[in-house]
C-alpha cells in the first residue's frame, strides 16, 4: 500500500469489483477505447491485475480517496500485452471514474508509480501511450514530465489501423531525467 497527499494505492479487494464495473461500463470513461466492458471482462481484468501482483509484484493499484476510502479506479505500472517497436518495457497508466477527473487526481498518484516504479523497481525507463485524440490522458503524461517523440507515435497491433483510436501517442521518461527532475 502506497499512499499520496489525497489517494491511497493498494491491492484490490472484492468490494472493488462492483464500482470497477459500473467505470468500465460507464460510456465517458470508455471514450477512448473501442468498446466498454461487460461485467465478465472487468472481473477478468481484476484477476489479470491480482494474478500480475502475485508474479511481479506490480501492476494497476486499486486507487481510494484517503478522505473517504472510495473506490474511485486504478493506477499503476504494467507490461503491455502486445509488441511494438518500444516493446517490452513498463507503462504508467491510469483509469478514474470521470466525476474524479480534472482535480489532478491522476497526475498525483502515476507520480508516487513513477517513484516506486524508479526507485523501488530500478526500472530504467516508464512509457505510457494513448490514443492521439485523448488529449486529457497526454496532459497528464507532460505534467507527470514524461517526453513525446512524433517518431514513436504508432498503431496500436490490437486495432483495425483505420480505428479512430488506433494512431496512438508514446511518451518515455528515463529513470535519469526523473531522479534529476528535468
Amino acid at each position: 500500500m502506497y499512499e499520496t497527499k489525497r489517494l491511497i494505492l493498494r491491492n484490490w479487494r472484492d468490494s472493488d469489483t462492483e464500482p470497477f464495473i459500473k467505470l468500465n461500463q460507464d460510456k465517458e470513461v470508455r471514450r477512448y477505447f473501442p468498446n466498454i466492458l461487460s461485467s465478465e471482462e472487468t472481473i477478468a481484468s481484476i484477476n489479470k491485475i491480482k494474478n500480475n501482483f502475485a508474479t511481479r509484484g506490480f501492476s494497476w493499484y486499486a486507487a481510494e480517496l484517503k478522505e473517504n476510502h472510495k473506490f474511485i479506479g486504478f493506477i499503476g505500472l504494467e507490461v503491455p500485452g502486445f509488441e511494438a517497436h518500444f516493446t517490452p518495457c513498463i507503462e504508467i497508466g491510469w483509469r478514474l471514474a470521470h466525476e474524479y477527473w480534472g482535480q489532478g487526481l491522476a497526475t498525483e498518484g502515476a507520480k508516487k508509480c513513477l517513484e516506486i516504479g524508479f526507485n523501488e523497481y530500478n526500472f530504467n525507463e516508464i512509457v505510457a501511450f494513448t490514443a492521439k485524440i485523448n488529449k486529457p490522458s497526454e496532459r497528464v503524461m507532460q505534467k507527470l514530465g514524461m517526453v513525446h517523440d512524433a517518431q514513436d507515435d504508432f498503431y496500436h497491433p490490437k486495432m483495425q489501423k483505420e480505428h479512430l483510436l488506433s494512431l496512438h501517442v508514446l511518451y518515455r521518461l528515463s529513470k535519469s531525467n526523473f531522479l534529476s527532475g528535468k
